[in-house]
């Protein structure tokens, strides 16, 4: 560890308010949490996303090379040192094992997500975990914004979606005009209504959020994204998903988005191996 690396804070942990709030609400945001070098790396991290993309990038708008570009790209940690040092020195890991209630985290991998200015192609109101290889109620996401988030580009959350069931999933490159997966979604799965009219959108929460703030949220939080409605500059954000000792790795017959193949992993076992290390105990 470099003398740069000692010098940056820890995470902010988690408080009891913070902690009541995301169980009841599914996801909460931290102010402050992480401090300006880190921010610097992971920007880092997210342009060397862009100038070398992964193959498994997913591109939503634009594409490799182009000028503007709506991309997500997960599992960039084992290429990328900059979200390896933050996972695993930053205190991330323990924001979230705090926030799930858990003794122990499993890394489930990191992600980007990159608007170029202007691109405001948005991101449909979803949960993640239907999309995922893994199950169970200890998964929470970090969410950072590298780029100041006013409230009509920031991601938008469903207060107590977690506790509503399953929902349908939607394909990101039509701005969920269409299903995600060509195979039917299970028969529980159910529509997701209009969260922004009506008395619906009392619900919806949201936050002005500058670079150093993050959410923390639940797996099966509703959330989605209007696009970057600013034309002067990017809108970057990373994310690092985390799991508790009650997650358990699964196979979905429509197929799961990220897909892992030439694993041992079987439908049923936990998480700790390679694929998914152990990077926090209590």
């Amino acid at each position: 560890m470099n003398a740069a690396i000692k010098a940056k804070s820890p995470a902010r942990l988690a408080t009891d308010d913070d902690i009541a709030a995301y169980w009841r609400d599914g996801a909460v945001c931290l102010r402050g949490a992480f401090d300006a070098d880190w921010i610097e790396e992971l920007r880092e991290g997210a342009e060397q996303s862009r100038s070398d993309p992964a193959a498994d990038t997913h591109w939503y708008a634009g594409g490799p090379g182009q000028a503007n570009v709506f991309f997500n790209v997960s599992y960039s940690w084992p290429r990328i040192a900059a979200f390896r040092r933050f996972i695993w020195e930053s205190g991330v890991a323990e924001m979230a094992g705090r926030f799930t209630r858990s003794r122990k985290m499993n890394l489930l991998w990191d992600g980007v997500f990159y608007r170029t200015p202007g691109l405001d192609q948005p991101t449909p109101w979803h949960q993640d975990m239907p999309y995922w290889p893994v199950e169970g109620d200890n998964v929470a996401s970090v969410w950072l914004p590298l780029d100041p988030a006013p409230l009509d580009s920031v991601l938008s959350f469903y207060r107590g979606s977690h506790r509503m069931g399953r929902f349908k999933r939607l394909s990101f490159r039509d701005g969920g005009k269409s299903a995600h997966f060509a195979a039917p979604d299970r028969p529980d799965a159910k529509d997701i209504p209009d969260l922004e009219a009506g008395p619906e959108a009392e619900n919806v929460l949201r936050w002005a959020m500058e670079p150093g703030d993050c959410i923390v949220f639940h797996g099966y939080a509703l959330h989605g994204a209007p696009g970057n409605k600013s034309s002067a500059r990017p809108l970057r954000a990373t994310t690092f998903r985390f799991a508790g000792e009650d997650v358990r790795y699964i196979e979905r017959p429509e197929g799961t988005s990220p897909s892992f193949t030439g694993h041992a992993l079987k439908p049923g076992d936990a998480l700790d191996s390679e694929l998914f290390p152990v990077v926090w105990r209590a």
